[in-house]
């Protein structure tokens, strides 16, 4: 069951991946507190599919993203990833937004 959870975590994150550079494959969530019986299994998984990616832990927990991308609004100071797959956030009329400036206009 966790060699399958580790192949979907994969293969999420390959679909995601920007195609250039040096991917990072960042992890959140409490199931990575189950330690080398998930973790080992998605290492493999990874580096099937991601050879170049560099596996960190997140800074901290999805609400802790959340209000960074808030704060980071707030001061005119967001940046995006490149790649629309990975994080788009839109204004209130729909646009897409890749800075805090966007968001405003």
């Amino acid at each position: 069951m966790l060699r399958a959870a580790a192949r979907h975590m994969a293969d999420s994150a390959a679909a995601v991946c920007p195609a250039a550079g040096e991917p990072v494959v960042g992890l959140t969530g409490g199931l990575f507190e189950l330690g080398a019986v998930l973790l080992a299994p998605l290492d493999e998984e990874l580096a099937e599919r991601l050879p170049r990616a560099r596996r960190v832990m997140a800074e901290g927990d999805p609400l802790h993203g959340a209000v960074r991308v808030a704060e980071d609004l707030a001061r005119d100071s967001l940046t995006l990833p490149c790649d629309e797959k990975m994080l788009c956030v839109t204004s209130p009329a729909g646009e897409t937004v890749t800075s805090a400036t966007d968001a405003r206009t």
